[in-house]
């Protein structure tokens, strides 16, 4: 069984193979377009993957999986225009233009020559397949939360043997993930992008000051909560997703993205979290009801809240948020769904590009007269890495497959010393040339990972916020004494592990500070050539390219 999963049109489209129930390959079309978020129809990452599971042609392919329903999704759509009909008119001709000619099945045939089966999965069945179908379990409770799917926002469902079974659904337009992007674009930044810049804000603001406002939307139900949309325009506008009402009710004016961060505008990011954990709070509580089972999945964009999503273990005793959980895991998702074999083992995130060592070395020869390197036998190459990590240099590491989703987790990263607060400073205004208030990660081998931090289990994809115990770690640790946690694994990432080792010979802790390694509104570098490009743009002080260490030669 050879199966296309696909993901466009909202945010993060992307494209795998799965062949047999097992995850081939994967990528986002922003790796090829440098678009964050990219939402077209991904057509390179289409390409990429066909080409890199060795796949001559799209007609080979067994089915199309498509993460949401297109016909269910007008449905909602257009009965949410009727409401008013005459202010959503162009609207609903964009809208309705778009379902007719920008459709899967004439794409794929206009792009590809496609012709063969199609199969629609709902989109939070997608994200509830992606998230129970990467985990180890028989049995869990699977909780998905984003911005909308077709008609639904939130869904709880019981994962047994297999099977899921819906049990509870929230539907448009009481969303959780719209509010948390409302309140992003109201403090002026990018909904649908900037959710983590708040999430990394709340700490440095007093919660109290608007909490009681923010929470006085939501109603109360025997589903869940109403959320009440005086105060939104979600039903009849692309383009603003609030309106005066909101600023009234919130005492305050909209933050346009050039002006400066207040107090007001961090107190409210600190509000907007504290009414988002109370009400994902309530969601766990329920989901374990309505399952009765320990183990939880969480899937949809919001499950990338590593802060909220540490509140699960309140009410379960082992939690798995899988690498992509917002829309681009969702293509894998509708395939695992869609598939009835044997189930795998696809806990992998590292499905992208790896490079061979002649294309490296084509590309330092162009680069010679700024560049000088050296290749490194594996053992050695880690050895002179922990020495540079302890003269407090930043490398940027490009080794073997990239990541699939939006965490570095080792393989095109940016890793420091996260020993003093400086070099969190550092990497902020210098490196990575963002707000101050950014937090970094810290990776650790699992081994080690409860010494300093208060996890309970395993998160190697670093969507847990968890206390470090220690003074340790200045520069990978919060304002409120956080850190967003990766453990790494001899199975998981053998090098990134082994570099651990390694570092812990020379510091005597086995931690790295681990950032994306791209630069200021930049994707994840997909190529060596954007690797080397970026290094002479900014001031990394060494890159190491597979086996290669590079650096300026000023």
């Amino acid at each position: 069984m050879l199966q296309l999963g696909i993901s466009a049109f909202y945010h993060d489209s992307a494209a795998c193979i799965v062949k047999n129930g097992k995850v081939l390959c994967a990528i986002e079309e922003e790796r090829f377009t440098e678009i964050k978020h990219d939402a077209s129809f991904p057509v390179n990452s289409i390409k990429w993957v066909l080409e890199k599971a060795n796949i001559e042609s799209i007609n080979d392919i067994d089915e199309v999986c498509w993460y949401e329903n297109p016909k269910t999704k007008k449905d909602r759509v257009t009965t949410i225009f009727n409401k008013r009909f005459f202010r959503t008119f162009h609207n609903r001709v964009k809208f309705l233009f778009n379902y007719y000619f920008y459709r899967p099945s004439l794409l794929l045939f206009l792009y590809f020559g496609y012709g063969g089966k199609i199969k629609y999965v709902d989109h939070h069945l997608s994200h509830a397949a992606f998230s129970y179908f990467t985990s180890s379990y028989k049995h869990a409770a699977v909780l998905t939360v984003d911005g909308v799917g077709e008609w639904e926002t939130i869904t709880i469902s019981s994962a047994i043997n297999g099977k899921i079974t819906k049990k509870l659904s929230i539907n448009f337009p009481n969303s959780l993930g719209m509010l948390y992007s409302t309140i992003t674009a109201f403090l002026g930044f990018k909904p649908n992008e900037g959710e983590y810049k708040i999430m990394g804000l709340a700490p440095f603001g007093n919660p109290d000051r608007y909490f009681s406002k923010l929470n006085s939307i939501f109603n109360s139900t025997s589903n869940g909560f109403e959320i009440n949309q005086e105060y939104f325009t979600w039903e009849y506008s692309d383009r603003v997703m609030f309106n005066l009402e909101l600023c009234q009710l919130l005492g305050i004016a909209p933050k346009f993205p050039e002006e400066p961060l207040l107090q007001d505008h961090k107190d409210l990011a600190a509000a907007l979290q504290k009414v988002y954990e109370m009400q994902f709070g309530l969601l766990l509580k329920k989901a374990q009801k309505l399952t009765k089972s320990y183990n939880l999945c969480l899937g949809g964009g919001c499950a990338y809240n590593g802060v909220a999503n540490i509140k699960a273990y309140e009410h379960f005793k082992s939690v798995h948020i899988p690498f992509a959980p917002s829309d681009a895991g969702s293509a894998i998702g509708a395939c695992l769904h869609s598939y009835k074999g044997k189930r795998r083992n696809n806990s992998n995130p590292y499905l992208g590009d790896a490079y061979k060592d002649k294309h490296i070395l084509n590309l330092l020869d162009i680069f010679s007269n700024e560049l000088k390197f050296e290749k490194f036998h594996n053992d050695s190459l880690l050895t002179a890495i922990a020495g540079l990590i302890s003269e407090e240099k930043i490398i940027a590491l490009f080794r073997e497959r990239m990541e699939f989703g939006a965490r570095a987790l080792g393989n095109r990263s940016i890793i420091a010393s996260p020993k003093f607060a400086n070099m969190r400073t550092k990497l902020n205004k210098v490196i990575k040339k963002r707000e101050g208030f950014r937090p970094f990660a810290p990776s650790v081998t699992l081994e080690n990972s409860k010494k300093y931090f208060s996890i309970k289990e395993p998160v190697p994809y670093m969507n847990i916020v968890a206390k470090n115990k220690t003074k340790l770690f200045e520069a990978a640790t919060h304002i409120d004494g956080t850190c967003r946690v990766q453990t790494v694994t001899k199975q998981s990432n053998t090098n990134y592990y082994n570099l651990l080792k390694e570092v812990g010979k020379v510091t005597g802790h086995e931690v790295l500070l681990n950032t994306s390694f791209n630069l200021k509104d930049q994707t994840i570098t997909r190529t060596p050539l954007q690797a080397i490009e970026r290094f002479l743009s900014s001031e990394i002080d060494v890159l190491v390219l597979n086996n290669f260490i590079i650096t300026h030669k000023k």
